[in-house]
């Protein structure tokens, strides 16, 4: 091949990797940034004032602060009040008169308030699915510790103290919590020694 051919050819190849390479570099440049966490999802529960069935209170949470208050609007009725948001995005009203409510923020979260057995079911679910990822977590460390320690006989034993948190889950919620802890705790526990125990 005579040497016209040669940079004929190579002119191409050359330019392409200038220009390949100029895009890999800004590639490797770019910062690896962690996606943030999605906010909680905005929601809102009524509660009956203890004593009073006349009087309700109004809780909700996946508000921003940054907005302002919360407006509550009773959907049945002419009742309505406002609220402040915590730097978690939950709020607590005063007494407002029994009802049905929305909460809703000024160009931000609205959520219809869920109260009676419906607020007690939701309250119960979160209580179970947050207990299901603790426990899968729990799990998997306590398995994975004892799986590099050498003991692969180990069975699983999840902790007595859930230490349960948040809103006030019914004793039929605090046990399907327990129970799906458990079993992901142990799912978990038995997964992490299959994958760090070696024959």
């Amino acid at each position: 091949m005579n040497r016209r051919t040669r940079i004929t050819l190579f002119t191409p190849l050359m330019a392409c990797s200038l220009a390949l390479g100029a895009t890999a570099t800004g590639w490797a440049a770019a910062p690896k940034t962690t996606p943030a966490a999605a906010p909680a999802a905005a929601a809102c529960f009524v509660e009956a004032k203890a004593g009073d069935a006349t009087k309700a209170i109004v809780s909700g949470e996946g508000f921003d602060k940054a907005k302002g208050k919360v407006f509550l609007d009773q959907t049945d009725g002419a009742g309505g009040g406002t609220a402040t948001v915590g730097d978690d995005g939950k709020f607590t009203s005063g007494d407002v008169p029994a009802g049905k409510y929305k909460a809703f923020q000024n160009a931000g979260a609205t959520a219809n308030c869920l109260g009676g057995q419906e607020a007690q079911d939701a309250i119960n679910q979160k209580l179970i699915t947050k207990e299901r990822q603790r426990g899968a977590v729990e799990g998997f460390t306590d398995g994975k510790a004892l799986a590099k320690a050498g003991n692969c006989d180990a069975e699983p034993k999840p902790p007595v103290n859930q230490n349960l948190q948040g809103l006030v889950p019914d004793s039929e919620g605090k046990k399907l919590a327990k129970e799906a802890h458990d079993a992901a705790y142990t799912s978990a526990f038995n997964g992490a020694l299959n994958r760090y125990c070696t024959d």
